[in-house]
This record gives structure tokens, C-alpha cells and sequence, in this order.
């Protein structure tokens, strides 16, 4: 795992990067990535101040553009080839092109130029920004954000370590967009990034191994001994085990019951990469007990997706 990707083990508190300039009057659609030929959102329309995140959010396509939500892709190397992660590769490209690979891809992180460029370019219609992001400890991209926006003379821009990973982070960047305000936004971002939660059950030990969290040996007895880890990504984006579970059949119910000991929970998803049915079923099991949530069901980018290996399943939440 590398320092510039995504997953550094670089620590740090939420970050803001603020340049105030004076009010002025804004366009009545916010600008997106995702052109869009439906009406114009009253949300947009009404909204001030831009939301910017990353591609480790896996911020879903509706999201994006109900929202005006604006992402900035990390990316991810296959050898001396470049990709964007969601941009130039999706998850289903990512994940066959990852089988067929001999070596883990690598991952680096947005530079502050592109970040900068962003920020400029929201600048033109917006008042302010928030820019949402993956754990400072996970990787340099909430720092680059930072600088980027110091880079940008007369744009205030907050910048906030989600001290987290994947649907978190959209979950943020969704109550940011629903907020009248700039300030509302990062006041109600930055309550809840404590309680941003990622549950991830693995499929394998390999690519922990590959990305040098384990040893050889550790990763071929766990192989072996059909050992399925379940992890927890909490406060301050550290990682911690939760317990090794024997066989896959057993893990996925154990996810499930770690996940209910949680509640209550304010937002809720199921997360996969390549194991659409059984986070699927998850899904439907937990509508049933909790029918007032919405359930996201969705596949974790190429970035993560290099770090987690294919059958992955996640239950990712903010709590109460």
C-alpha cells in the first residue's frame, strides 16, 4: 500500500482550509461532473456553496447528480499504465483486469493542481465550498485538498477528513448538500465523523499480503485455514480487527450480528466487490428490521477495491 494512494498512515484531525471573499450572486445550477439532461434540482438550484469529494466515497451515480456533487477520482496504476478510478476504469474492469494481474496495482492520491483547478473552476458560481474526504490517515488526499484550496485566492473552502472510507463519505457529502448553508454543512459534516463506521468482511488474506499488512506465512495459514477476517474502520480511520471467522458461510451472519450489537444507526449500506447477491441479500434482511432507512447496495471502487481483493462485503454506517 502506498503513501500516495490512498492509504498512507498518515494521522490528522478534520482539516479547513478557508479564503473568504464577499457574497455575490450565484448561477442557478450547480456545476457537476456528470452533465445531466433532467430538470434542475431545486436542491442546486437553491444551494449556494458547492460539495466536493473524492472517488473513495463510491458515491452513487443518482447522488452525484440529484446532489451536484462534484468528484475528484483518485487513481490507480497497473504497471506503468495510469487509470482514474471510476473515470477510466470501472469496478467491473478493475476487478477482471486485478484477477488476470500477477502484482497488486498501486494507488496515489489527486495532486493540489487538480484539486485547485476544481476549486477555481466551482469558484465561478459558488460562494463556498466543502470538500469531503477519505481518512488523512488512510491517504494524502484530504492533505492535497488542503493545499489546492490555498492555492485558490478568494474561495472558502473546508475541507473535512472523513476519518473513514467508501459510503461514509457519501452519506457526509448528502447531508452536506441537503444543509441551506456553508456553515450548516460543515457544522452537521463534522458531527457525525465520529460516528462514520465501515464493517468489512474479506474474501481472502492475499491482498492484505500483497499490500504488506501480513507476512507470506500469515496469509497462506489463513488461506489454509479458511480464515475470513472481519474488520472494523472507526474513529480516526483506524483499522481494527474485529475476530478471524472460519468459512465464509459463518462470517457473513457473524457481519450481521456485529453490525445489529451497533444500533441504533442514523444511515446504513451494503458495500461488495463482485459479490452483488449476498450484499443483496444482506440488504433486504436489514430493510426488514430497520424499514425507516434507505439501503444503498453498491460496488467499492477500483482504489479500495486494490486493498480489500474481489468478494469483499462491507455494512458500512453512521450511528446514532
Amino acid at each position: 500500500m502506498t503513501s500516495s494512494s490512498g492509504w498512507s498512515r498518515r494521522s490528522g484531525p478534520a482539516i479547513r482550509a478557508s479564503r473568504s471573499r464577499s457574497s455575490r450572486a450565484v448561477s442557478n445550477t450547480t456545476r457537476s461532473s456528470s452533465p445531466s439532461n433532467s430538470s434542475p434540482n431545486p436542491i442546486v438550484m437553491q444551494r449556494t456553496f458547492a460539495v466536493v469529494t473524492d472517488s473513495t466515497s463510491d458515491l452513487p451515480a443518482e447522488w452525484r447528480e440529484r446532489y451536484g456533487i462534484e468528484v475528484v477520482p483518485l487513481k490507480v496504476l497497473f504497471g506503468k499504465e495510469t487509470f482514474r478510478d471510476g473515470v477510466d476504469m470501472t469496478s467491473d474492469q478493475f476487478f477482471t483486469r486485478l484477477a488476470a494481474s500477477s502484482s497488486l496495482p498501486t494507488t496515489s492520491a489527486p495532486s493540489p493542481g487538480e484539486f485547485a483547478e476544481v476549486y477555481r473552476r466551482l469558484a465561478k458560481d459558488h460562494d463556498g465550498c466543502i470538500s469531503i474526504h477519505i481518512g488523512a490517515r488512510l491517504s494524502a488526499t484530504a492533505e492535497a485538498a488542503r493545499v489546492g484550496a490555498e492555492a485558490v485566492e478568494g474561495f472558502k473552502v473546508n475541507v473535512i477528513d472523513s476519518q473513514s472510507v467508501s459510503m461514509p463519505i457519501a452519506f457526509l457529502c448528502r447531508v452536506a448538500a441537503e444543509c441551506a448553508s456553508l456553515e450548516d454543512a460543515t457544522a452537521a459534516v463534522e458531527q457525525r465523523v465520529p460516528k462514520c463506521r465501515v464493517l468489512a468482511l474479506l474474501d481472502t488474506l492475499r491482498y492484505l499480503e500483497m499490500g504488506g499488512r501480513l507476512n507470506r506465512a500469515q496469509a497462506m495459514i489463513g488461506t489454509m485455514l479458511d480464515v475470513k477476517p472481519l474488520l472494523l474502520v472507526s474513529e480516526n480511520a483506524e483499522i481494527k480487527p474485529v475476530e478471524r471467522v472460519r468459512t465464509r458461510s459463518r462470517a457473513i451472519p457473524r457481519m450481521v450480528e456485529f453490525f445489529r450489537s451497533e444500533q441504533p444507526v442514523e444511515h446504513v449500506a451494503v458495500m461488495h466487490a463482485q459479490a452483488a447477491d449476498e450484499a443483496t441479500s444482506i440488504a433486504a434482511e436489514l430493510r426488514k428490521e430497520l424499514p425507516d432507512l434507505e439501503i444503498p447496495v453498491g460496488q467499492i471502487g477500483c482504489v479500495l477495491g486494490t486493498h480489500t481483493g474481489p468478494k469483499a462485503l462491507g455494512l458500512i454506517y453512521i450511528k446514532k
